[in-house]
């Protein structure tokens, strides 16, 4: 089986869980190839490393294949220079009955204070893929901090914001 196959204890288990149990941080570095003129990094590099981070959440939490249906609230802060050490974060903050609602932030630590300043932020949206290929229903999450209950609440704004607006784009 590879990582990116079926989990069946996780798949099939549709007790919640703890946003805990599925959020990551990883780290990437700003390269050359990864640079505009200015030598600072495409957004669209950014937004590469914060979708594989929500990949990353949206298939611990689901236990099986995912796929990015939406991206909302991108939102660049500051640029991020050649060179720059970046802080992914990545973390779930609502499960609906397929989707899934992952919040994400791109950090980079201050050498000289320890201060993570922010570079990005976004709201990124997977469905989990049954064995037919169709979406599948998911475990809720369980918010327990402060923090983690304000963004579940939020994220059920969002999706209505999404649905809405969908309705009257037609």
């Amino acid at each position: 089986m590879r990582n990116t196959d079926l989990i069946p204890e996780i798949a099939n288990d549709m007790t919640p869980r703890k946003v805990r149990d599925s959020q990551t941080e990883t780290h990437a570095i700003v390269h050359p190839d990864n640079t505009n003129a200015l030598h600072n990094a495409f957004g669209g590099y950014l937004m590469g490393l914060m979708d594989v981070a929500a990949c990353v959440v949206a298939f611990n939490h689901a236990g099986r294949k995912v796929n990015t249906i939406s991206i909302d609230g991108v939102r660049f802060f500051r640029p991020a220079a050649l060179g720059t050490i970046l802080n992914i974060h990545a973390s779930l903050n609502r499960a609906f009955n397929t989707s899934m609602e992952i919040g994400l932030k791109i950090t980079e630590t201050d050498p000289v204070n320890k201060q993570e300043l922010p570079i990005a932020h976004g709201y990124f949206t997977f469905v989990a893929i049954g064995e037919d290929g169709r979406p599948t229903a998911v475990a809720p999450v369980e918010p327990e901090t402060a923090e983690e209950k304000r963004r579940f609440d939020q994220a059920l704004i969002r999706r209505e914001a999404r649905i809405e607006l969908g309705k009257n784009l037609g």
